[in-house]
């Protein structure tokens, strides 16, 4: 049961990033693909991912960990969140 909940918890983290990364966009005019890829699993929970944004054939790629992910669970802030901003930065410069 604990790990299933982990797993959640982790899922949840990726599905709020990718929402925020989405809603960042939009104030630039953009509309984007987001894709993730687990980085090796551990205890059936991912340690990390590769976060993909490709934006008009731009593509930006980072990496976050899985604390860093699971710390997404409720809302989106800290490293992750300067991720993103770098991330929509990086695409609109």
């Amino acid at each position: 049961m604990e790990d299933k909940q982990r797993r959640e918890e982790y899922d949840t983290g990726l599905s709020k990033i990718r929402h925020e990364i989405k809603s960042r966009l939009v104030p630039h005019g953009y509309f984007g693909s987001v894709t993730y890829a687990d980085i090796e699993t551990v205890d059936q929970v991912p340690s990390g991912s590769n976060i993909e944004l490709t934006v008009k054939g731009r593509t930006v790629r980072r990496t976050l960990g899985r604390a860093e992910i699971e710390g997404c669970r409720l809302r989106v802030d800290g490293p992750a969140l300067l991720c993103i901003i770098s991330m929509i930065d990086e695409l609109s410069a």
